[in-house]
């Protein structure tokens, strides 16, 4: 396959004049965008535990997960480092399997519903699981 001499990819487009005030006022107008994979991933409701052992619970909703982080949406913010135990299968027979993980990023959502329901993005790292006794 050849390459027709009109394609633009052949041209000089890595030459970036980066202080160029339209290519500025474009950089600054999207600096706060940020990109929400929501719907790619079957959401699916969780249970969140604050701390490894027994604590106050709370519904959650498993939005994503990728290389072992878990992306979820929570109606209270948590602090980064918070070690938190997770149940993927809270329905369960004998209350299914507990993941000890720790709450890599908070953040409020960005979506207009977000805004409106009180909704953060967790970004949680699993560490290990545990039967529940």
């Amino acid at each position: 396959m050849t390459r027709n001499d009109k394609d633009p990819t052949l041209g000089n487009m890595t030459n970036v004049d980066w202080n160029d005030p339209e290519l500025r006022s474009l950089l600054a107008a999207t600096e706060a965008l940020r990109v929400d994979k929501r719907g790619s991933y079957g959401a699916r409701a969780v249970h969140l535990r604050m701390g490894a052992g027994a604590g106050p619970e709370g519904r959650a909703l498993l939005v994503g997960e990728t290389d072992g982080v878990l992306q979820m949406l929570f109606d209270q913010t948590l602090p980064i480092g918070r070690i938190v135990s997770l149940n993927r299968d809270p329905g369960a027979a004998l209350g299914g399997t507990w993941e000890t993980c720790s709450v890599l990023s908070c953040r409020r959502g960005a979506r207009q519903d977000d805004a409106r329901h009180a909704i953060y993005v967790l970004e949680l790292q699993a560490q290990r699981a545990q039967e529940r006794s």
